[in-house]
């Protein structure tokens, strides 16, 4: 996962050196130093060197993470256990990026059966190669960007299965950005279109990952899942239509929209799917 860097655990092969550091780091994922619940938020923090990251738990689903200079990978967040494909908003209130771009946001998450590791990013490092060990399986258009989708495979990393081998999903968004809705379903759905279905949903939080440099955020995670998650028939998920409701106080059903159309807040009490 070359957010890639960040999931890979630390090959000490000279192929593994040519990975990319996303990558590399892409293992690293299923040993988190901390994990547990914080306001009803599932979270889970894991660094390379503990003493150059700290990560804190803030006020409801609110996190912050403070990096030193040559901090080494980490990675962490706050969400849910079990994920779900319901919509997610995301606003890092405080972010200092490094110089040289080494941090990334993401939805990030696992599924079992099959046992799968995903990201939907947001906002890749500068310093990540997305390509590099990653096989492009087509774009998805979703929430005002196109995204590429990619896949590779782990074999004996570290999962939250143990030691296993494992599917790894990219969505890459193109034109980058730090906060706004992130339409889990599209992705979704668009992964098991061209062949990559997800199983019953593990851990999915809203990551920020570290590649080096320093810096600091805090973020802010909106449309925390109502009930138990959507359920997945076949690796796909029923969304709204466009102009079909999405949301708003009272409302019980999907938070998703179709493809090409974004969930947009009309009042507190309605809010309908628009291209």
């Amino acid at each position: 996962m070359n957010f890639l860097s960040c999931l890979l655990v630390f090959l000490a092969t000279a192929a593994a050196a040519a990975v990319s550091d996303l990558l590399k780091h892409d293992a690293r994922s299923g040993t988190a130093s901390i994990s547990g619940t914080n306001f009803g938020y599932y979270y889970t923090f894991s660094a390379e060197d503990g003493d150059a990251v700290t990560y804190t738990n803030l006020d409801d689903s609110d996190y912050s993470i403070q990096w030193k200079e040559n901090s080494g990978y980490f990675i962490g967040g706050k969400g849910w256990n079990p994920g779900s494909a319901e919509s997610v908003f995301s606003t890092p209130q405080v972010f200092i990026a490094s110089p040289d771009g080494t941090s990334s946001s993401s939805i990030y998450g696992w599924s079992t059966d099959p046992l799968v590791e995903y990201r939907i990013v947001e906002s890749l490092a500068s310093a990540i190669d997305p390509v590099l060990g990653l096989t492009l399986q087509g774009t998805v258009n979703s929430d005002g960007s196109v995204y590429n989708i990619y896949k590779s495979q782990r074999v004996n990393a570290t999962s939250i299965m143990g030691t296993s081998t494992f599917s790894q999903y990219w969505s890459i968004r193109q034109s980058a950005r730090t906060n706004g809705f992130v339409t889990i379903a599209n992705h979704f759905n668009a992964w098991a279109t061209v062949g990559m279905p997800l199983g019953e949903l593990g851990y999915q939080i809203v990551a920020t990952e570290g590649h080096g440099g320093s810096g600091s955020v805090e973020v802010y995670i909106g449309s925390k899942p109502a009930g138990p998650p959507t359920q997945l028939t076949s690796g796909r998920v029923q969304c709204v239509a466009e102009y079909g409701q999405c949301g708003g106080q009272g409302y019980t059903g999907a938070t998703c929209c179709v493809t090409d159309t974004t969930c947009v807040v009309s009042n507190q009490f309605f809010s309908h799917c628009m291209a």
